[in-house]
């Protein structure tokens, strides 16, 4: 069995913002339907409505996977990384189908790039951030 390691302060903070995120994320995707249908006009909000079923699945498996990668993080489980993975590949499918398909550029440029940019970059830094922890001995 090996040596438990006790992570840094940093670790605490980032695997809270980690949970944190993902709160704020769950939040943000019920508003972002409401946002959408007050700007969009009916044949857009329409299409977006019509969604096929694997891509509503595709969007769950994405926002359980990175909330409990971010629990398992605070748990300071291994276990953690693959989860992050697993959020990390569906939020890039999700996010390239939701810019490609759904045409969103003359909406609004938060969510046709900041908010893609932000989601991916996060999903990245959390999984990169957990395979380092595992390095260092702080996950078990």
């Amino acid at each position: 069995m090996g040596k438990d390691i006790k992570p840094p302060t940093s670790f605490w903070l980032i695997s809270i913002f980690a949970i944190l995120w993902n709160i704020i994320e769950i939040y943000f995707s019920a508003y972002e339907i409401d946002f959408l249908q007050e700007h969009l006009t009916t044949e857009e909000f329409e299409k977006m409505q019509s969604a096929p079923f694997w891509y509503i699945v595709i969007f769950l498996i994405a926002l359980f996977s990175e909330m409990l990668g971010s629990f398992m993080l605070f748990m300071r489980k291994k276990i953690a990384s693959t989860f992050f993975a697993i959020a990390l590949i569906t939020l890039l499918f999700i996010e390239f189908y939701w810019l490609f398909v759904f045409d969103i550029k003359k909406t609004s440029i938060v969510f046709y790039a900041i908010i893609p940019i932000v989601v991916i970059a996060i999903a990245t830094f959390l999984y990169v951030y957990s395979k380092r922890a595992i390095k260092k001995g702080w996950l078990q």
